[in-house]
Parts: C-alpha cells; structure tokens; sequence
C-alpha cells in the first residue's frame, strides 16, 4: 500500500495485527478483526480488499518505518564504518522491541509462508536489509578496517537470528541471566546483554587478521 494512510486504516490494521497475533492469520475472520476495530465488514472490504491484503498492508507499514531508519544510517556521513554498525544492531533491536506484535506474528507465519506476495515481500524484504549491510561492510573494507573476506549472508543471519532467538526465547534467557522480566516491557539489562554480544560477535568478526596484519 503506497498511498498514505489515513487514521481509521492504521485504526483496523492495529486491532488487525492484535486478532492475528492472538489467533494466528488462519483461524482469525475479517469479522473478528471488524469487531475489534470496532467497524463494519464493508470497511475493512473497502480500504484493503481481503484479509491477506490487510496483513500486506500491516508488513509494509511497519518494515518501511525499519527501512529508512536503517538506510539513514547507512548513508550517514557522520559515523565510521564500525559506528555504523553498532547504532545498526541498535536501531535493529530497538525496532523489534518497538514493534514486538508485529514481530511475534511474522515469526509464525515465517513459517508457514508459500508463494504469494507476502512471501515476495518478505524475501525483498530480507534482501534489502542484507545488502544494506553489505554496504556499510564495503566501507570498511574500503577504508583498511574491515577484512576481505567477509560472507554478508552469513553475517545477516548472525544479526537476524540472534535477535528473533533472544526474543523467541526471552522468558528461559531471563532464568539463565537471573532476571525477573516484566509485564510488557522487555528488561534494559538484557537487551544491553544481547546488543553487546552481537556488537562483539561483529567485531571480532568483521576486524579479525586486520590487527595482527598492522
């Protein structure tokens, strides 16, 4: 959906995203998700067309609001090439733990994704977020601070799969890390814990052999 939305769409694709978090997006109807918003059937017809084009609209919202968070950094001419991953893994979290609904709800239906365009986007999607770090990689390679060689895909499954694993797993991890989470808000000390480790994995990835070569 290229067009802006207007109140009463992101209203219904709100209420949208919390029926098809709480049911999953097969077994929740346009129904469930009328009443919740508190609107009509003919409404939510109107404005989206179908239930898979309301959960199109509810993907493009919330990961264009990523996109230009992350290519601004990217493009930065204010931050080095390490900086700019750092406030990368950064703005990354942070937006899961901004959006964590929405994140929850694709996780799942990740899983049970088949051809179609919600699968299109999602692959673009992932694309796109990959070679936005390949760009920020190629700068450091450029500028002498990062090392040759460097497998992008791997290094964005690193940063993706850390991050969907801590937050698909975050009640155990806090067991493990003796803290007490709590209602609705994810604990700062855990999410500083997971950046940390990303931003040490990446490092030491990113600069290993460039010390001793100096």
């Amino acid at each position: 959906m290229e067009t802006e939305l207007n109140d009463k769409q992101l209203q219904i694709m709100q209420k949208a995203l919390e029926v098809f978090a709480e049911k999953g997006f097969d077994s929740a109807s346009v129904r469930d998700i009328a009443q919740r918003a508190d609107v009509n059937v003919a409404m939510i017809s109107y404005y989206f067309g179908s239930k898979e084009k309301l959960l199109e609209a509810i993907f493009l919202n919330n990961t264009n609001s990523m996109k230009g968070k992350i290519e601004n950094i990217i493009h930065s001419r204010a931050h080095g090439p390490m900086e700019k991953v750092d406030l990368l893994i950064d703005t990354y979290v942070n937006v899961i733990i901004e959006n964590r609904t929405f994140h929850s709800l694709m996780m799942r239906e990740q899983v049970l994704l088949k051809d179609g365009p919600l699968y299109t986007y999602v692959r673009d999607m992932k694309r796109r977020n990959r070679s936005l770090i390949e760009v920020a990689v190629k700068a450091g390679q450029k500028a002498g601070i990062f090392q040759k060689n460097i497998d992008v895909s791997m290094l964005a499954i690193t940063l993706f799969g850390s991050v969907n694993h801590f937050f698909s797993n975050y009640k155990f991890l806090c067991e493990d890390f003796k803290i007490k989470p709590t209602d609705g808000d994810f604990d700062i000390k855990a999410i500083e814990k997971l950046k940390g480790h990303i931003k040490i994995m990446f490092k030491a990835f990113l600069t290993y052999g460039i010390s001793n070569k100096k």
